[in-house]
């Protein structure tokens, strides 16, 4: 039997299968050395696509990076946040107008404590107290008998924080004569010990009178010494208040920290005018050094008459901190009139405690930004001003002059109608809006403007 033979039947034997191809031999592998692969990388198309993608990546990263740089640059920052004495309404209550809690006829710290609420009600958390002392430098540690007791202090104080009011006190140092030659450093030390004491007692700051450039130089270098020896902590800050009553209003001395200038509203003559008025504005929030602005309606201006509403108004919309007169003639008295209410029948009670509550609600009525507008011919002397906020601003307008004032909100860019937040002619019907503005002599008129303008 030949090969092919006993191929075939071998194949025919059952379980056997024959495959049908031949399976070829798998390919042999081929692998690239490392400076294959390197020369490979760098010839033809690779080496230019190679450096175009990292070139686009490049362009890409540092067009981000400048954006971001431009974006952090040009956005608007966010201003930091007031402090208490920046945005707070002061009352100044001389110790003549402290009301007597004994029935002694004297009045007395337990008198000012039985009033809080009535200060919280206008509201005003910042409490100006008149000089409880002795009378000189060396008494200023220590409360008179006709006044109280230390016992009496902190049980006023104790209330008055649980009613969110901050006191200061009055020290009259500077109305004492001083020789500007005798020890004035030991006298300086007596100064900074009491205030020190009384910061040690809760105390919110200090008031003094200006009444000499060298008493006043005295006290902000024991206020500078204080608050290096005892800083403040942050959210119970004191501050020191300077009560200037001369035509120039300014400190010449060096200004330390959280210190209040507090100027009287020029209120007869050629003084109050919308001119006068923008200028000083314009010199007191110029100078990134200066105190903190405050205002005082001088206390022997007649309120029979329209002048009596207009100072109402700019002590509560200029820029800074008002410091509302207390005592003998205010109009926002701490006694209550049984007949009344809370008028005591002062004329211009409902003035003020309009403006007191409209600015304790409208943030931009508070802080320093002030943008002085042109509506008329200077000599029209109409005052018109805007305090600009972060989502609505307030444009003030006064007729300080003679003659009756009308224009239109259009004149501005202001989408009329604009809504009327204050009007001395309709103090009791504010809910109305304006899409012509007129202003009468002796009138004020504070509307509600959008974001932007004066900004």
């Amino acid at each position: 039997m030949g090969k092919a033979q006993e191929v075939a039947l071998t194949s025919q034997e059952p379980g056997e299968r024959l495959p049908l191809l031949a399976q070829a031999a798998p390919p042999a592998k081929i692998y690239l050395s490392q400076e294959e692969v390197v020369l490979q990388a760098g010839s033809g198309p690779w080496a230019g696509l190679r450096k175009a993608l990292f070139g686009l990546l490049g362009a890409l990263f540092g067009g981000m990076l400048l954006m971001a740089i431009l974006l952090l640059v040009t956005m608007p920052r966010p201003k930091p946040a007031l402090a208490w004495w920046q945005r707070a309404s002061f009352y100044h209550l001389p110790k003549a107008a402290f009301p007597d809690s004994d029935g002694d006829g004297q009045g007395d710290l337990g008198g000012v404590r039985d009033h809080l609420d009535q200060l919280l009600e206008l509201p005003v958390h910042g409490l100006v107290l008149g000089s409880i002392f002795g009378g000189d430098v060396a008494n200023l540690s220590h409360v008179h008998p006709a006044h109280g007791s230390l016992g009496h202090w902190q049980a006023l104080l104790r209330d008055a924080r649980k009613r969110e009011i901050r006191i200061l006190l009055e020290f009259p140092v500077c109305e004492e004569e001083m020789d500007p030659v005798a020890e004035p450093n030991q006298t300086k030390q007596l100064l900074k010990r009491a205030m020190a004491f009384w910061d040690s007692e809760g105390v919110h700051g200090f008031l003094v009178r200006k009444e000499s450039t060298h008493c006043l130089e005295m006290v902000l270098d024991a206020w500078g010494e204080l608050d290096q020896e005892i800083p403040p902590v942050r959210g119970q800050e004191r501050v020191l208040m300077v009560w200037d009553e001369s035509e120039a209003c300014n400190i010449s001395h060096k200004v330390p920290s959280r210190v209040i200038l507090t100027c009287h509203i020029p209120s007869s003559g050629k003084n109050l005018t919308s001119q006068a008025i923008v200028q000083r504005m314009e010199r007191i929030l110029g100078n990134p050094g200066a105190p903190w602005p405050s205002w005082m309606v001088p206390q022997d201006v007649p309120v029979d008459n329209n002048l009596g509403q207009m100072l109402g108004v700019l002590l509560l919309t200029l820029p800074g901190v008002p410091l509302l007169p207390g005592g003998k003639g205010s109009p926002i008295h701490l006694e209550r009139d049984p007949m009344n209410g809370n008028t005591n029948g002062h004329p211009l009670a409902n003035v003020y405690r309009s403006l007191l509550a409209l600015r304790a609600n409208s943030s931009p009525l508070r802080g320093t930004g002030f943008a002085p507008l042109t509506l008329a011919d200077p000599s029209a002397n109409v005052l018109s001003f805007i305090r600009p906020g972060s989502c609505s601003g307030v444009l003030v307008v006064l007729n300080l002059g003679s003659y009756p004032f009308l224009f239109r909100l259009e004149q501005l860019g202001i989408p009329a109608p604009a809504k009327v937040l204050f009007n001395t002619a309709l103090v009791s019907q504010t809910e109305v809006n304006m899409e012509v503005v007129k202003v009468a002599p002796g009138q004020a008129i504070l509307l509600r403007v959008p974001r932007g303008l004066g900004q």
